[in-house]
């Protein structure tokens, strides 16, 4: 069996460099790892883009998609054909429930959004904070130095067929997060077959990514037996 291939996929205001903490790590345990730029101009182009490299990184060995929070929500929406999904902090939407309806966001965190009137969306400052408070100070100021404008927005549609109901996934809770509740993390790791809560920030991919990338690598061999189900 080919190795397996690992996508990677960023939150809201990132980009692919976001991982490069983690991709090294899972390229030395012998894996592939490609991360994903997001355009950010809307959920609809968001989740074209997650089903365009699931299907070219399935030219090339069964593929872990990994969703970081609101990339879950593209990840959900476009992820079907990939082997195994792991969501870290991530919208995992439940089907019939729509995802702007939910308690998700920390109430510090959404008043570090600015909404143009043009409808983009950026972060203050104060945003540095919630997102990295665990994060080592010069990655933290290297992130908030390169966050990107958005405007994709959290759906007010439900989806009918998520695709963690098909696709065998895990879900990593961030125990220390102020951007995301860990409690509605909580919520959503109840329906995955496999688990992991850390003591970190929002972003494990600075403030842990020694053990997020190796849960990851332990997903991907997985794939190599394909003996879980979907919970």
């Amino acid at each position: 069996m080919r190795p397996p291939y690992v996508l990677l996929v960023h939150g809201a205001h990132h980009g692919a460099w976001c991982w490069d903490e983690v991709t090294p790590r899972l390229r030395a345990a012998g894996l592939r790892a490609r991360a994903v730029d997001l355009p950010l101009t809307s959920c609809a182009d968001d989740t074209e883009a997650v089903r365009d490299a699931v299907a070219e990184g399935a030219r090339h060995g069964p593929v872990l998609l990994v969703a970081h929070s609101y990339a879950g929500l593209p990840v959900s929406a476009g992820g079907h054909g990939a082997d195994r999904l792991v969501y870290v902090a991530a919208r995992m939407p439940r089907p019939g429930e729509p995802p702007a309806d939910l308690d998700w966001t920390d109430p510090a965190f959404r008043a570090a959004l600015h909404e143009a009137d043009d409808g983009t969306l950026t972060l203050l400052p104060s945003a540095r904070d919630a997102l990295y408070s665990r994060t080592p100070a010069p990655l933290a100021d290297r992130a908030a130095a390169r966050w990107r404008p958005m405007r994709s927005r959290v759906p007010a549609a439900p989806l009918t067929d998520p695709a963690w109901l098909a696709v065998p996934s895990a879900y990593v809770v961030c125990a220390a997060d102020r951007t995301v509740r860990p409690e509605a993390q909580r919520a959503c790791a109840a329906h995955a077959v496999a688990r992991l809560e850390l003591d970190c920030d929002h972003s494990p991919f600075y403030s842990a990514p020694g053990p997020l990338a190796a849960f990851l690598t332990g997903q991907a061999a997985l794939l190599a037996g394909r003996k879980d189900t979907v919970g």
